[in-house]
């Protein structure tokens, strides 16, 4: 199977998992697997801190730089060519803090 990700539209999603802003999200659902995307998070916006209850994610720093912050208030700095993981029952957020686009492809398996 091939996704292109050039033939997919982007949607404009507002305060996602209650982030600030917006992100520009691609995302395809594949049967048995779950969802593949790649989201822009722009200057200021961020996907807000959020469970992964029936699935959990890999995420790859294509470009930009961006705060992966946690419930105990903590946080870790992203940078292109970086992979997050967060597992199932764990919490995270995006943050974008920084001038530029924050963009990333990001893999979310579920749980069988």
């Amino acid at each position: 199977m091939i996704l292109d990700f050039n033939k997919i539209e982007a949607v404009k999603k507002e305060h996602l998992k209650d982030g600030d802003g917006y992100v520009m999200n691609k995302r395809e659902d594949v049967e048995g697997l779950g969802g593949i995307i790649i989201n822009c998070i722009p200057p200021g916006s961020s996907i807000g801190i959020h469970q992964h209850t029936e699935d959990y994610e890999v995420c790859y720093v294509i470009s930009g730089k961006a705060y992966e912050k946690y419930p105990d208030g903590s946080k870790a700095l992203l940078e292109p060519g970086m992979v997050t993981y967060c597992p199932t029952g764990e919490s995270h957020g995006l943050f974008n803090e920084f001038d530029e686009d924050f963009v990333f492809f990001g893999i979310l398996p579920l749980n069988k």
